[in-house]
């Protein structure tokens, strides 16, 4: 097997004290003084050269809410996960959305404490390839994902390094889905605990599937901004995260245009 090399495309030198981007290495010990305890490093290893430069090269996958554009008229699927520190399982959710109106909601919990290692990012990864199966099942053939954990995006398309069997299993069901549906899907972040409604809604949803305690932000939310669902089936889901059925008042059904 050839020597490998190195790309960083984004490290940090704790010496200089600055970032370090776009930087291909020969050795494992030079890259790890970039990367290692560094918060959102992305880096990958190659057999040649040529790799290295070509992943370098490749631009931002993940889009940033608020900032950048991205599609508004399809449907939306935010998703999240929870861990349970007392059971060793993950708990997940996933809200879709089209038009602005909440079209599907689901929630769950790990079967085992099998992945216990990964806590919450199990359940963000489960929310997600849930979503393209929702898709593949409705012929949804284009979707934006928002989510907070960079690795939704990141192992999906292959944009980090897979050193974990969780993001390997990841990767290929994610794709296997992908193309088997014929799904094109744009990656967004969305900042957890920022206030956007829909992220607060899945991560109360994760944290209820998980036995979790709530903080009710969804409640405090909706005292101040209306709520339009597809049915009262999804009225009635909302219910697990509120305290007081008197903001019920501020969700209302309303069918998304055909």
């Amino acid at each position: 097997m050839g020597k490998k090399v190195y790309a960083i495309k984004l490290g940090y030198d704790k010496v200089k004290g600055e970032e370090v981007k776009n930087l291909i290495l020969d050795s494992w010990s030079e890259c790890e003084k970039y990367i290692k305890g560094v918060k959102g490093a992305k880096y990958k290893s190659f057999t040649t050269m040529a790799e290295a430069e070509a992943y370098l090269s490749q631009e931002e996958p993940i889009l940033k809410k608020g900032i950048d554009a991205y599609p508004l008229d399809i449907h939306h699927a935010y998703v999240d996960g929870s861990y349970n520190v007392d059971t060793g399982k993950y708990s997940y959710g996933l809200l879709i959305t089209k038009q602005d109106i909440v079209t599907y909601i689901e929630n769950g919990v790990a079967e085992d404490d099998s992945m216990r290692d990964i806590r919450q990012i199990g359940g963000e990864l489960k929310a997600a390839i849930r979503a393209l199966q929702y898709c593949g099942e409705n012929k949804i053939k284009e979707l934006v994902i928002f989510h907070d954990y960079a690795g939704v995006c990141y192992h999906a398309t292959g944009y980090w390094e897979r050193r974990e069997e969780s993001s390997r299993k990841y990767f290929e069901e994610f794709n296997r889905l992908v193309h088997e549906h014929g799904i094109k899907v744009h990656f967004v972040k969305v900042d957890s605990h920022t206030g956007d409604l829909y992220n607060e809604m899945v991560d109360e949803f994760a944290k209820v599937a998980g036995g979790l305690k709530l903080n009710y932000q969804t409640e405090r939310l909706l005292r101040m901004k209306e709520l339009f669902v597809r049915n009262q089936e999804i009225m009635d889901k909302v219910k697990e995260i509120l305290k007081s059925e008197d903001v019920l008042e501020m969700v209302m059904i309303r069918e998304e245009d055909k």
